[in-house]
């Protein structure tokens, strides 16, 4: 069973939310939708909630959550919503071959059928040129929604076809009320604007990772061997990532409160070295680097 939340209910995503009311109201829908956003802020909730009233029988705009296709759609039974979770890390052809077979399944019920896909940006060229053709000729009454972190992924012939929608990161206070809710006590890492980043970080907490203030001072104290033993602390611990974004953007929300050039030094470096790591460059060598560089500003 899934519980979905109400377009009105979600966070953060006000005008998008706006948008996709409006087609709820005209029933005027897209043929595609794509919703991009980093992971963790929402886009499989927005995009469920749009499906939901789409499908559902008597809801304006909204999705009433008694008629029938909302109590399928609730126990995840209903045949015109066809949905394709998380298909690992690449998407194949294959996978294309059986959404092409479901859309020309006969409509048992309903005016629409919709066809979910997460992580668009996972497919290969070859799944991305056949989905092409379902896209630019799609049978009446069928509605694809896609979600994808980064458009820069998605091949353009594909983005000329659907209809775009950019999801904001979550806001301290939005994000604060919802990790109060999953019942995490530590705000610590709201500027990550993201839930499932935030919750990696918490949920390594005891490892005494240093906050923002405690990064900045390590390295106002020019100690090289304290600097050199954080890189090696750091090195290939499974929250890496998150927590070099975590500096990164406390650096660029402190840079207009003082030390500008170390905190702008800080957002070079990081993402630097997060563009070394994406690429599989040694590790540790990239903290090093990283490390050397914002302390390199304070070296006599």
């Amino acid at each position: 069973m899934i519980e979905v939340k109400r377009l009105e209910e979600i966070l953060g995503q006000k005008e998008v939310v706006e948008y996709l009311t409006k087609d709820l109201k005209s029933k005027n829908y897209n043929h595609a939708y794509m919703f991009f956003g980093k992971r963790g802020i929402g886009k499989k909730t927005l995009a469920l909630a749009f499906i939901k009233s789409i499908l559902c029988q008597q809801g304006n705009p909204g999705f009433c959550g008694t008629c029938s296709s909302c109590k399928k759609f609730d126990m995840e039974s209903y045949m015109e919503f066809i949905p394709f979770y998380d298909l690992g890390e690449t998407i194949k052809i294959d996978e294309i071959r059986r959404i092409l077979e479901e859309e020309h399944l006969k409509k048992y019920e309903g005016a629409y059928r919709v066809i979910f896909m997460e992580h668009a940006e996972r497919m290969t060229e070859a799944a991305t040129n056949a989905l092409l053709k379902v896209i630019e000729e799609p049978l009446p009454g069928t509605i694809f929604v896609f979600t994808a972190i980064n458009p820069d992924d998605i091949l353009p012939t594909i983005m000329s076809r659907v209809e775009k929608y950019y999801l904001n990161n979550l806001s301290k206070i939005n994000l604060a009320k919802i990790m109060t809710g999953l019942g995490y006590k530590n705000n610590q890492y709201l500027s990550l604007g993201s839930i499932d980043e935030a919750r990696v970080l918490l949920d390594n907490i005891d490892e005494d990772l240093l906050d923002y203030k405690q990064f900045c001072e390590l390295f106002l104290s020019k100690d090289l061997e304290a600097i050199f033993n954080l890189a090696e602390k750091l090195n290939k611990k499974p929250y890496l990532k998150e927590l070099l974004s975590y500096y990164q953007l406390e650096a660029m929300d402190h840079y207009r409160h003082g030390l500008k050039e170390f905190n702008l030094k800080v957002v070079g470096a990081i993402d630097d070295a997060l563009r070394k790591i994406k690429r599989n460059v040694n590790e540790r060598h990239a903290l090093e680097y990283c490390f050397l560089t914002i302390g390199g500003i304070f070296s006599e």
